[in-house]
């Protein structure tokens, strides 16, 4: 007889103040892990499959269940899901080819379980179980044989590493173009390495080279769907192109992600801070915060700047605090704690957004150069890779003044990288002529030697640059300092259209002018007479250019010394 049903009217009326009973993965877990703290290995392993079932897109519930199936001498079971996780949930849990090995070792099978440890090393040469994965090596060669091919690959892989590390020092000291190069050398070597062509991706969205970037990261996915790196680096290149259809697509995979190891839950938690993501970061910062040392100093700023963003600026004051306390001589936490007193007295309408760099923000950073430059100071700020990375950005991607003000920056800074830099800089056919000649200035100021292409009018002209004889590195300075100048003026006194004009031909005359008077310069007494003679000489021929008492007058000198150094400029470059 079929059991009668329930009507509606049967069911009682739940109080109010009654919390509905909910069964999810979560409970399932909790269940699990009680059982699993008394050794109840078949409870547990009853429980994890319920986890599972509920959540069978989460990668940590499969790997549960495989290591109590491995307690249990499951061996065989516990490699086809950890198999499965591979395969079809997370290609990037590489902690699944060392429990693989302890699976295969313990069934007897020493050739798989060598083969599998290596896999693992190859994957995470940093791991989890790193110092594990090698002993169990050791033991498989030395009492079962074998392993020279293991040996050979091994030696080959510690080369790999030694390069790769040199690569992500060059990376975090801000070398991008010469991190570029070696990079591009280790992926010749080691065509089927993942990490160098990860890293190599962000060396050029760093140098703004934003088509190879996301090339590189596209080919990393090709082979590879699951990398959490790749997928990361694309979803921030997408969000700085614009492409919010792909985008979207990504975010949406991003957000079922559960890595567990550490330097992939770091990568993804700033990525969705980048994008936006700010409760998903501020969930797996504080995520992070939980197992690892409170010493993490830009660990903290992560979890601070992801409350500040959310709103929660309670939570975000307490770990700059910490940081304050922890990094005494940093100003970031100081700067952070001034902005939210700041924002508290600011109007409701009033957004705050914090960047997750461990970094006082670059338009203050930039600011702030430029008030080291005015004051002939060169301090730190040259060497920090932020700064640099922010400079190379911005000189791809600047308005005009801005780019104006990074070619001046690297004329304090110079160096090899700042002159490669350049060097493409002034090749690049879609940049204003004018930056182009400022940049060549620049170049022959930091000392650059050889023949030096750059691209005018899209057609290319060829400038010789020489290095001028130190004898003369007062005179260099006065230079520089005239050109500044002569920008300055023309930028206070012109609308942006015709600044903008002039500027090509106040570079094209003062280049010329150095080439001829370089070996044998004369003498600079008055920097502003002689910015007022570069202007005259260079623009006089505009029909709708000031008089000569006109320029005088604008940089507060006589006509007669506008027309000396005029005449001298003009007799050089006619």
């Amino acid at each position: 007889m079929d059991k009668p049903k329930k009507t509606v009217q049967q069911r009682p009326k739940r109080p109010d103040n009654v919390i509905p009973f909910r069964l999810d993965a979560a409970f399932f877990f909790e269940r699990a892990l009680r059982h699993l703290d008394r050794r109840d290995l078949k409870s547990s392993l009853k429980y994890f499959r319920k986890a599972v079932e509920y959540e069978p897109d989460n990668p940590v519930h499969h790997c549960n269940l495989a290591g109590v199936l491995s307690e249990l001498g499951r061996f065989e079971e516990s490699n086809e899901i950890l198999r499965t996780i591979l395969e079809d949930i997370d290609s990037s849990m590489s902690e699944c080819y060392f429990y693989m090995a302890n699976n295969f070792a313990n069934l007897g099978e020493y050739d798989l379980a060598e083969e599998y440890a290596d896999l693992y090393l190859q994957c995470e040469p940093k791991g989890e179980f790193v110092q594990d994965a090698e002993e169990m090596l050791e033991i498989l060669i030395e009492d079962f044989g074998g392993g020279e091919v293991l040996r050979k690959r091994r030696e080959e892989q510690l080369t790999e590493q030694t390069d790769q590390d040199k690569a992500r020092k060059l990376l975090e000291a801000g070398k991008f173009m010469e991190a570029s190069v070696h990079l591009q050398n280790i992926i010749h070597e080691f065509p089927n390495a993942t990490a160098p062509k990860n890293n190599l991706s962000l060396a050029y969205y760093y140098l703004g080279q934003m088509d190879q970037a996301v090339a590189l990261s596209e080919e990393v996915l090709e082979n590879d769907p699951s990398n959490i790196h790749a997928i990361c680096n694309l979803a921030v290149y997408f969000q700085h192109l614009g492409k919010q259809d792909r985008l979207k697509t990504i975010i949406a995979q991003l957000r079922k992600l559960y890595p567990l190891n550490f330097d992939h839950t770091y990568k993804l938690a700033t990525t969705m801070g980048i994008l936006g993501e700010h409760a998903s970061a501020y969930h797996l910062f504080k995520q992070l915060v939980h197992f690892t040392d409170r010493s993490e100093i830009s660990l903290l700023h992560c979890v601070a700047a992801a409350a500040a963003n959310l709103g929660n600026l309670k939570a975000a004051r307490k770990y700059w605090q910490e940081i304050k306390q922890l990094d005494r001589h940093s100003e970031v936490a100081e700067y952070y704690l001034n902005k939210l007193e700041e924002f508290e007295k600011a109007p409701e309408s009033a957004v705050l957004t914090v960047s997750y760099q461990y970094h006082i923000p670059f338009h203050e950073q930039f600011r702030r150069i430029q008030q080291y430059l005015q004051e002939n100071k060169i301090d730190s700020w040259q060497q920090d890779p932020f700064i640099r990375s922010s400079l190379f950005w911005a000189l791809k991607h600047g308005d005009v003044e801005t780019k104006l003000q990074v070619i001046h920056i690297f004329a304090w800074m110079g160096g090899q990288e700042i002159e490669q830099v350049l060097r493409e800089f002034i090749q690049t056919s879609e940049e204003l002529a004018s930056l182009k000649l400022f940049a060549v200035y620049v170049l022959r100021h930091i000392g650059a030697q050889g023949i030096c292409e750059v691209r005018i009018n899209d057609r290319l002209e060829t400038f010789q640059i020489q290095l001028l004889p130190l004898r003369h590195k007062a005179w260099k300075t006065n230079v520089h300092n005239i050109v500044l100048c002569a920008l300055e003026m023309l930028r206070d006194h012109l609308p942006q259209w015709q600044y903008e004009r002039v500027l090509e031909r106040v570079f094209y005359v003062w280049n010329r002018y150095l080439e001829t008077v370089q070996d044998s310069p004369p003498r600079i007494n008055k920097i502003p007479a002689w910015a007022a003679g570069l202007v005259y000489a260079s623009l006089s021929d505009l029909p709708e250019f000031h008089s000569k008492s006109d320029v005088a007058r604008m940089f507060d000198v006589s006509v007669a010394s506008v027309t000396r150094i005029a005449n001298s400029i003009f007799d050089c470059t006619q």
